[in-house]
């Protein structure tokens, strides 16, 4: 994913809480995600969430990471 890719799903989450939304499911896209939110909000990378999107086969509760085919990034502020 380049920089331009990271900046359109930037874009999409805006009006909603994910700081990205939509990214396809790569683990190279996973850690860039990963690094890219935490130097947006300043925070760890233990403070990123990454929520899986895709078809609940398995489970209606939620995505199963071996069943999604795109994520979403969430900063959650761990309480200490």
């Amino acid at each position: 994913m380049n920089l331009e890719d990271l900046k359109h799903h930037f874009e999409i989450a805006i009006g909603f809480q994910s700081t990205l939304k939509g990214v396809p499911l790569s683990e190279e896209n996973l850690e860039l995600c990963k690094e890219f939110a935490s130097d947006i909000h300043q925070c760890p990378r233990s403070d990123i969430r990454i929520k899986y999107r895709g078809p609940r086969i398995s489970n209606s509760h939620h995505t199963l990471k071996e069943e999604a085919h795109s994520f979403d990034v969430y900063y959650w502020k761990r309480y200490s």
